[in-house]
């Protein structure tokens, strides 16, 4: 990659580029001055709770199986709508 060097302006910001804009990072600050960005996503407790649980994992694994054993069918709404009236 080469060398970029940015302006900071009196806000304080920086600008780094539209392809990062509306992300969220962590930002790392150590003592010689230098500043890191890592680009990172943010859940909440419960989605990870969701993540760690065992029976939920294996529910999921189990759903992606019956995913890939019944694939989707165009549904017949006159068959539907005779059925209801039947």
């Amino acid at each position: 990659m080469p060398l970029q060097i940015k302006q900071i302006n009196t806000q304080g910001q920086i600008s780094i580029g539209k392809k990062y804009a509306g992300h969220k990072v962590q930002v790392e600050e150590y003592p010689d001055g230098s500043v890191l960005l890592t680009p990172v996503e943010v859940i909440s407790t419960f989605e990870l709770k969701l993540l760690k649980d065992k029976l939920f994992h294996d529910r999921l694994v189990e759903f992606d199986q019956w995913e890939s054993d019944h694939h989707p069918k165009e549904t017949d709404l006159n068959h539907m709508e005779q059925a209801r009236e039947g």
